[in-house]
């Protein structure tokens, strides 16, 4: 379920990883969103491939180089991550939202 809901409808931006299971072009939105976050795409390699910053009530946003995995996040987690960067992801965060 919260692949399908994401950032939705919730009063918080909070850390949200996906795995869209194979590489490619995955488009996102941002409708129902509570302020504006960063996608953050990575390889199957874990490595940074693409970056933006979504406003709310984004129609459509989408990745512009293949990526197997996003992580939507706030602004200030967003300065953390850069283009390259290779990235480890840990199990047992707790839903907060």
């Amino acid at each position: 379920m919260q692949k399908l809901r994401g950032l939705m409808f919730r009063k918080k931006v909070v850390p949200i990883f996906f795995d869209f299971f194979r590489e490619g072009v995955h488009p996102i939105h941002s409708f129902f969103v509570p302020s504006p976050f960063f996608a953050v795409y990575l390889s199957s390699a874990m490595g940074v491939v693409d970056k933006f910053r979504v406003s709310r009530f984004e129609l459509l946003r989408k990745n512009q180089k293949p990526a197997r995995y996003l992580i939507e996040l706030g602004e200030k987690d967003a300065s953390f991550f850069g283009i390259g960067d290779e990235v480890a992801v840990y199990a047992g965060m707790e839903d907060t939202g």
